[in-house]
């Protein structure tokens, strides 16, 4: 497990290099973490959206599910909105990781 100043500092890194990669999205769709995205993009945005997706995940949630509101808002850079998401299920919390002009990201996690 990474320290939380490292998983946030690797998290802002990988964010920049997706912003600046050109990502190939034959399908438009703006759902990057989705499963038809993924089937549809090449690999090197199929790796950089799966670390985001990692990186998040470890960095965004305490240990009860909750989101960690300081902590998203360290990682966003560039434009990058990260927000949680109001309409999810009760027992899960929900962020969208938003990219300018590229589409969005989710990651989720269950609620103790």
């Amino acid at each position: 497990m990474l320290s939380q100043r490292r998983c946030t500092t690797e998290l802002r890194h990988t964010l920049r290099q997706l912003l600046a990669h050109d990502i190939s999205n034959p399908e438009d769709d703006p759902h990057l973490s989705g499963v038809l995205f993924f089937c549809a993009t090449d690999e090197q945005t199929r790796q950089l959206v799966e670390r985001i997706e990692l990186l998040a995940s470890e960095a965004f949630f305490d240990p009860s599910g909750r989101a960690i509101r300081e902590r998203m808002r360290a990682a966003a850079v560039d434009g990058v909105r990260i927000k949680q998401k109001r309409k999810a299920p009760q027992d899960e919390t929900v962020i969208r990781i938003a990219l300018p002009e590229k589409g969005y990201i989710t990651v989720s996690t269950a609620r103790f």
